[in-house]
């Protein structure tokens, strides 16, 4: 009973600390970005850079301020997005399945630079990932909004319950403000220690295990194999980042082939960290049956068109592009 008890005391502090650095983290992107679209908003410059983006989103269906979250998502990360859509939310009129578009295109697409970066020392293009992200991001928003559109799914106005809203955060004092973006941060702090709770859970039930076994053999039908399988199933779970590291390691020591690195970047590309980011956006209005569900069906699909036009295109010349 005793060792019980100190197990769960060591995990609690372990997640609180956890939690804390982590937030750290986030907060010195966060508080920047938040900072930066006051400043912009007072500015009258929200406006103007939102009307540059209108013909992207009237694609999507989005309003053209969303596509300020969408951009800084992909430049910055998740979290630089998380930060502009709480600062502009007050003078949108988002539906549940705006919300659910925007998360799922910024879940595609986001932290470019950087993880694309990771994609290229892993053995991928990286023009044609980045390339990839951002069109298919377009794609599949402009799908998932014709299916909620023509369905007449998720139309209900989003209603965030846990985060204080101004009436209109463009005239709101400085002082509203900060106090409506203290009670914001509070909450993402509150967001990010369950989702760390949560992944502990997983992984004390098994459940990451679980997981683990239903996609192996989703990925040998996009024809990822071998050794590359293990690695891609990491990735989809945990991230590119993570994911991509290890097809570093494995590819500097050939055990991985060249198509098969290949196709599981171009995957994690498209899908990954799929419990973490995935979570974290519901908490921000997206449903799952798009950021979740249906984002692992398109990437599925999408990577099996890839492997299939690899295969009937002379494999080396095609990886060669792939790589280049």
């Amino acid at each position: 009973m005793s060792s019980f008890i100190s197990l769960v005391i060591e995990s609690t502090r372990s997640v609180l600390k956890d939690s804390v650095n982590l937030f750290w983290s986030l907060l010195k992107v966060m508080l920047p970005v938040m900072i930066a679209v006051k400043v912009a908003q007072d500015l009258g410059l929200v406006d103007s850079l939102a009307q540059w983006l209108s013909p992207v989103m009237m694609l999507v269906g989005l309003p053209e301020q969303a596509g300020l979250v969408w951009i800084t998502a992909m430049l910055v990360n998740i979290y630089g997005g998380a930060a502009v859509f709480i600062g502009i939310l007050p003078n949108l009129q988002l539906t549940v399945a705006d919300a659910t578009v925007l998360w799922s295109m910024v879940l595609i697409a986001h932290a470019l630079p950087v993880e694309q970066r990771i994609a290229q020392q892993a053995g991928a293009s990286f023009w044609l990932t980045t390339a990839l992200r951002f069109f298919g991001a377009l794609v599949y928003g402009a799908l998932l909004n014709a299916i909620y559109k023509a369905g007449d799914w998720l139309q209900q106005p989003l209603e965030l319950a846990w985060l204080p809203q101004l009436d209109d955060s463009s005239n709101a004092s400085w002082a509203d403000w900060a106090w409506s973006n203290t009670q914001s941060l509070f909450w993402v702090f509150v967001i990010i220690l369950v989702l760390l709770v949560v992944l502990k859970l997983f992984d004390l039930l098994k459940i990451t295990q679980l997981l683990s076994k239903i996609l192996t053999p989703i990925l040998r039908v996009m024809g990822i194999e071998g050794r590359a399988t293990t690695l891609t199933m990491f990735g989809t779970l945990l991230g590119l980042t993570y994911g991509g590291a290890l097809i570093i390691k494995e590819a500097k020591a050939g055990n991985v082939e060249r198509k098969d690195i290949v196709l599981s970047l171009c995957f994690l590309s498209l899908c990954h960290s799929l419990i973490e980011d995935t979570l974290f956006v519901m908490a921000l209005g997206g449903d799952a049956s798009g950021v979740l569900i249906g984002r692992f069906i398109f990437s599925v699909a999408v990577v099996a068109m890839i492997a299939g036009w690899m295969k009937r295109s002379a494999a080396p010349c095609t990886e060669q592009r792939f790589t280049e």
